[in-house]
């Protein structure tokens, strides 16, 4: 063996046949030929260089060096080590979802996904140490050192902090996506306490808090984001859409906060994995269940009860079930309060299955069914039934060091009627859905910088629907569809400061269309992110999208109380309707504790489908077309300092105007300002004093301009008109010119712990509309009668936990 030296690097020479080795050698070569191996060696790295040298030629031929020779840094490969994992629950083993990991010391970190997985891949480092922390828990550290393998799997195990950490919580949301998605608030089980409402901590109530977020009345579970109406809200429970959230005309919501692990909230901006609505994204994750030990937790209230059951299933650390069920206790009880007087009916059921498998992996098994109904003792008044059933089966795992890959399938049935009893003027009303998906997401983690979520939804969505306007025309629709749609979405971030995503959502039956010339198609909808850290505390980012709707609400929207939605596809005559929309954001984090965020929007609803509620005649259109806009501003303060001092500020400013046959008006819930101040506090230990402020202009309304005579007389006796058949009309001014009185009013809950050893016990009371204001509900159009809001209303819970 030779040595020798080679542009400064230490050389190796030696010299072997490959001729006879196994009888062939290398492909091309003749016999009697040998090669040459030259080791570069460089701080314990080698790389081989290959030369020919043929005997009978007497001569060298290098082959494999080219570029190689060029730079000797080419020379040395850089170890590189990929951690993948999981972060979990010390006490429940339950994996924590946007759980933050970071590499200490250096600006490199990830949130864990949904399902509480994470991937830190190609990291350039021989010996680090990784920090995993998420809201309410202590943050770990473990060490991690290279020892020849390319993939290390590390599982963080957070024990629960007594003291809630809102610059994890910041940086959960800035991380989430390339710029934390605009308009979009991450909502952890712990924050629902913040929550005041007649019910306990309402996953929805929660929501109506938020800038940008208006409702129509003072406690309602129906709400209307940026302009848009209700059916422009996407629901996902696990994945499964929901059509109907609404418990009790709208009190509260049938998803209860007991089952509620977290929740992913946008008002617009959302990226290219959601899709099929044109305002907002309420996504919510259900618990998976204890899988160390047995436990039993409920609440019982003046208007409800509720029982949670938990533990391991077949085995512990690996699996785990949950169970769920609710009740009224007093149907009636709130009639005393609620000015319509009607006397409801519900239950709530909820399981899930969890187990999980070597290599971070699960699988989930779970059903979610709601029942509804208002019956009310008078014939002409009409009774209302609604009900939800949902099924799913979903599971993910980490694919080597790279990929992260979910999957689910799922069902979905909603039924609602309105069964018009003898009432003259109201019809029979079906909704009737059922929708069989197939959903399946993978992301590839290619570098620290940069990753890649492709996916794919196929559903295959069943309507029945029956709907009958004031004038007694009705529609009867009975259709199938295919919608499989699929999308791809890319997160870049070369530096510590700037952000780029991009992505792009296709539904692939409408595209075709729009290929093909044909009715109701349109090409793929694009979403594009960008962010940039001015400084430390200062960030500002831009959103673009477009969006479609293929659903549609077939009720008035001036309609004061709708218990129930009757949603309905639109035809491919129709064309889906579409939005554009844009933000501009700045967020800034002077400190740990405290946050402010300021967003502008402006969404151009090119396309708008609505009902033709004026429809005499079977020659008239059943549809009719229109378009619209919305623009405004949000201003949102928080600061939290864990379970001693929360408050939050926000103040929305919004106009929003729609164009029908000609005709340019305000919507009923074009809210024009609107401030929400939420505060919390902790006098003693044990003791949480929650309260919630809301000031809000009028809602717009149609006035009545006067009365005029109208005469019916009896044909033979003519004179009879001027004393038995006069009567009055009501003659309204323009739709909705008039504007209600502004809103007032003030919620406050105060909610003890008592810990007994064996058991967790909270006692908690509610009183909403403190001050007892009259704020206006609605004024009847034809007596001009005043309906007000909600009065002052109590509401006292006990919660037990064994």
């Amino acid at each position: 063996m030779a040595i020798a030296k080679y542009k400064g690097m230490l050389m190796r020479k030696t010299e072997q046949s490959v001729c006879g080795l196994g009888g062939s050698g290398y492909p091309g070569m003749n016999p009697g030929t040998t090669m040459n191996r030259v080791a570069a060696i460089n701080g314990g790295t080698t790389i081989v260089l290959v030369a020919i040298r043929n005997r009978g030629a007497k001569t060298f031929h290098l082959l494999l060096y080219g570029l190689l020779l060029m730079s000797s840094s080419l020379f040395a490969q850089v170890r590189t080590m990929t951690i993948t994992g999981s972060v979990a629950d010390s006490a429940s083993g339950e994996r924590i979802p946007y759980g933050s990991v970071m590499v200490v010391g250096t600006s490199i970190g990830t949130v864990a996904d949904i399902n509480g997985y994470f991937i830190l891949p190609n990291l350039e480092l021989q010996r680090l140490t990784v920090r995993a922390s998420a809201v309410g828990y202590t943050p770990k550290e473990v060490s991690v050192e290279y020892r020849g393998r390319q993939t290390a799997n590390v599982n963080f195990v957070l024990a629960g902090s007594p003291r809630t950490m809102p610059n994890v919580e910041i940086f959960g949301r800035a991380l989430k996506g390339a710029a934390g998605m605009a308009g979009t608030t991450v909502i952890a089980s712990t924050q629902l306490k913040n929550s005041v409402g007649i019910f306990r901590n309402d996953v929805v109530q929660y929501v109506t808090q938020l800038p940008g977020v208006v409702t129509v009345s003072g406690v309602s579970s129906q709400y209307y984001v940026r302009g848009g109406g209700p059916d422009e809200n996407l629901v996902l429970v696990d994945g499964m859409p929901i059509y109907n959230l609404s418990h009790a005309f709208g009190l509260f919501s049938f998803v209860d906060p007991m089952i509620v692990e977290i929740a992913t909230f946008s008002v617009g901006g959302f990226q290219a994995e959601y899709g099929g609505r044109l305002s907002s994204v309420l996504d919510i994750q259900t618990i998976d269940g204890d899988k160390n030990k047995y436990k039993a937790k409920g609440t019982v209230d003046l208007l409800s009860s509720d029982i949670l059951l938990t533990g391991p299933l077949f085995s512990k650390a690996t699996s785990s079930f949950v169970a769920f069920y609710r009740r009224p206790l007093f149907q009636n009880a709130l009639q005393k309060f609620y000015s319509l007087g009607l006397p409801f009916d519900y239950y709530d059921g909820f399981g899930k299955a969890t187990m999980d498998f070597p290599g971070d992996a699960h699988i989930s098994a779970e059903f979610l069914t709601s029942s509804d109904q208002i019956i009310q003792q008078s014939p002409l008044q009409p009774d209302f039934k609604w009900s939800n059933r949902s099924g799913a089966v979903s599971g993910g795992f980490l694919a080597g060091d790279q990929f992260d890959f979910k999957f689910s399938l799922s069902y979905s049935a909603y039924h609602a009627e309105q069964l018009p009893k003898m009432s003259r003027t109201l019809g029979y009303q079906l909704d009737d859905i059922s929708n069989l998906s197939l959903r399946g997401d993978v992301v590839s983690y290619t570098s620290t910088r940069d990753q890649l979520d492709v996916g794919l939804d196929f559903s295959f969505p069943n309507y029945n629907y029956t709907f009958s306007n004031k004038y007694g025309s009705a529609i009867n629709e009975t259709t199938t569809e295919v919608e499989p749609q699929v999308w791809a979405k890319y997160s870049f971030r070369p530096d510590g400061r700037f952000s780029f995503q991009a992505g792009l959502r296709a539904d692939l039956q409408r595209t075709f269309q729009q290929l093909l010339g044909a009715q109701g198609g349109n090409f793929a909808e694009p979403r594009l992110t960008l962010s940039y850290k001015i400084s430390d505390p200062v960030t500002v980012y831009a959103n673009f999208g477009i969006y479609h709707q293929r659903l549609m609400d077939l009720n008035d929207e001036n309609l004061v109380f709708t218990p129930f939605d009757v949603l309905a596809p639109v035809s491919d005559s129709s064309g889906d309707e579409e939005s554009s929309q844009y933000i501009l954001g700045c967020k800034v984090e002077p400190s740990n504790l405290a946050s402010i965020k300021v967003e502008v929007y402006y969404k151009d609803l090119n396309h708008l489908v609505a009902v033709n509620l004026n429809k005499v005649y079977d020659w008239e259109s059943d549809f009719i077309f229109g378009s619209g806009r919305a623009y405004g501003v949000d201003v949102s303060f928080r600061y939290d300092a864990g379970p001693t001092l929360y408050f939050l500020a926000g103040y929305s400013y919004g106009n929003t105007t729609r164009t029908f046959q000609g005709m340019n008006y305000y919507p009923r819930y074009d809210l024009r300002n609107q401030v929400n101040l939420s505060s919390g506090f902790e006098p003693v230990s044990n003791l949480w004093i929650p309260g919630r402020l809301k000031l809000a202009s009028g809602l717009p309304y149609t006035p009545i301009e006067g009365y005029f005579g109208v005469v019916q007389s009896d044909p033979i006796n003519l004179p009879s008109y001027y004393y038995q058949f006069l009567y009055s009309q009501a003659l309204f001014g323009n739709l909705n010119t008039a504007r209600l009185p502004g809103y007032e009013s003030l919620d406050l809950s105060a909610s003890y712990d008592l810990y007994l050893g064996w058991a967790h016990l909270n006692l908690q009371g509610a009183v909403i509309n403190a001050f007892n204001n009259k704020n206006v509900f609605y004024i009847n159009n034809v007596t001009g009668a005043v309906v007000y809001q909600l009065p002052i209303i109590f509401n006292l819970s006990l919660g037990w936990d064994i």
